[in-house]
């Protein structure tokens, strides 16, 4: 390791990451607390996760810029190349869907006109809504947001190597 790397995350870095993972896990509540209810109880519920989605979305656009613009860590590795490419590839397709499902909530938005029945209190959702691509996706960004925490977990626990501290506040 170089002296211009660093041996953990920036301030920013990480505010902005577990900023974004308390949003991703309420916005994932809040849809998944929309299955199988009433419409009318549906809007009140989607009055917060349309807006928090939005919010994920322009804060991993933050994140993106914060990542291009600042030092940050070596890739973490146990040792196993297959298996810090697994983590590699984890990290990757972990920004890939942090993106995809706002850009797919706000396509499911705009296919259904939802905003002036979410928002505006006019009319009601539309019978037979699918939830489309948005829906299909959700199952694997959980998987992989389950994979990401096992293996923080991992190397906390089993390896002991103090990876957390990476993503953490301090020197």
């Amino acid at each position: 390791m170089s002296a211009q790397t660093p041996k953990r995350y920036s301030p920013l870095w990480v505010t902005l990451h577990w900023v974004i993972a308390l949003l991703i896990f309420i916005t994932f509540y809040l849809g998944i607390s929309t299955q199988d209810i009433p419409s009318t109880e549906k809007v009140g519920i989607l009055r917060w996760h349309m807006p928090l989605g939005i919010t994920v979305l322009l804060l991993m656009i933050v994140r993106f810029v914060v990542r291009w613009r600042t030092p940050h860590p070596e890739p973490a590795t146990v040792g196993n190349a297959l298996l810090d490419k697994i983590g590699e590839w984890t990290h990757y397709l972990l920004y890939i869907f942090a993106i995809l499902m706002p850009l797919t909530g706000t396509l499911l938005s705009v296919t259904y006109n939802l905003a002036p029945v979410v928002f505006g209190g006019e009319g009601s959702l539309p019978r037979g809504m699918t939830s489309m691509v948005h829906g299909l996706i959700g199952p694997i960004f959980g998987l992989l947001i389950l994979l990401h925490i096992l293996a923080a977990l991992y190397h906390q626990i089993i390896r002991r190597d103090n990876l957390l501290a990476r993503m953490w506040y301090g020197k």
